[in-house]
């Protein structure tokens, strides 16, 4: 009898052990460290990620610094991530340093996965908007707006902040090319109270403003808000990027002209996916680009668009 029982310890703890082994049982946990700038859109990776994995069985937490340029919050959301016993990293890189971090995640078995974002290094996959192009687009929504003539502002984000850098660079060629001028070019910041302040100070001293652009939800709300306290807002073209409930509602309300949204949801949806193929051995595209739409206030009839957006 205590022989039987000796064989059959040893073929559970040989079942243990294979199952440990198993690249399916490495991917329980995979943390989604986002950056700040923008709760709505955020959110949305959230919401992506999590139902990713929901439709995986895995346990999947997000988190994310409320301020982008916050390099050490990221840092320690990551090592939250890690100490949870996390496998895998969905990381939207808010700084360059991130690519000694996700070297040393390398080492150590686990892959990453960047989103919205590429700083280069050893990340398995990159899943993000081609944020040049995506700047284009609005410049040419801006140069249709105003028939190819007059003064515009670009009101940025952060200069460290790649995406919001690239978008300003295809709005500004974009815009040059249809005939426009670009005469304001100014950072409002990553917070948004700072950021309706710079506004404000910037709309109050402008000799003329015919368009503005704002690369991104921080910036967009903020610019809403500081237009809203002018007499102008009504001769002012405002484009602005992403979304959120407070812009979908001032895009109702005729306080902004429209503004450029990514897919936020695939986004995260589509980086535990990846990430997780990866822990399983298998293949992924190093590149993948989520696509984006130009939205205004005619358009938010459409499916596709309420869809997008969130709303019935």
């Amino acid at each position: 009898m205590d022989t039987v029982k000796y064989s059959f310890l040893k073929l559970f703890l040989l079942g243990s052990l294979l199952i440990l082994a198993s690249p399916f049982a490495v991917a329980q946990c995979i943390g989604v460290v986002t950056a700040g700038g923008g709760q709505g859109f955020w959110a949305d990776v959230g919401k992506g990620a999590r139902q990713a994995g929901q439709e995986l069985g895995l346990a999947v937490y997000v988190r994310g610094a409320v301020d982008e340029s916050n390099i050490a919050a990221q840092r320690s959301l990551i090592n939250v991530m890690i100490d949870k016993g996390c496998t895998g990293l969905v990381l939207a890189p808010n700084t360059k340093e991130r690519q000694n971090d996700v070297e040393i995640l390398k080492a150590q078995g686990i892959p990453t996965v960047f989103i919205d974002r590429d700083i280069g290094g050893d990340r398995v996959s990159v899943i993000k908007t081609n944020n040049f192009r995506a700047g284009q687009l609005a410049g040419k929504e801006m140069v249709k707006a105003l028939n190819g003539k007059g003064q515009v502002a670009v009101l940025r984000s952060n200069k460290n902040i790649p995406t919001t850098t690239s978008r300003e660079r295809g709005f500004i060629k974009e815009a040059i090319n249809g005939g426009l001028e670009v005469t304001v070019d100014y950072y409002l910041g990553t917070m948004i109270g700072d950021a309706r302040s710079r506004a404000f100070e910037i709309f109050d001293s402008a000799d003329h403003i015919d368009g503005v652009f704002t690369p991104n939800e921080v910036t967009t709300m903020a610019t809403i808000a500081a237009l809203g306290t002018t007499n102008d807002r009504s001769l002012i073209t405002h484009i602005g990027f992403d979304s959120s409930d407070y812009m979908v509602k001032a895009l109702q309300s005729d306080q902004i002209f429209g503004f450029v949204v990514q897919r936020p949801f695939d986004m995260g949806y589509q980086g535990v996916y990846t990430v997780h193929q990866v822990m399983l051995g298998n293949n992924v595209d190093k590149n993948i680009d989520t696509n984006v739409i130009f939205v205004n206030k005619d358009k938010l009839v459409q499916t596709e668009i309420k869809q997008v957006l969130g709303i019935n």
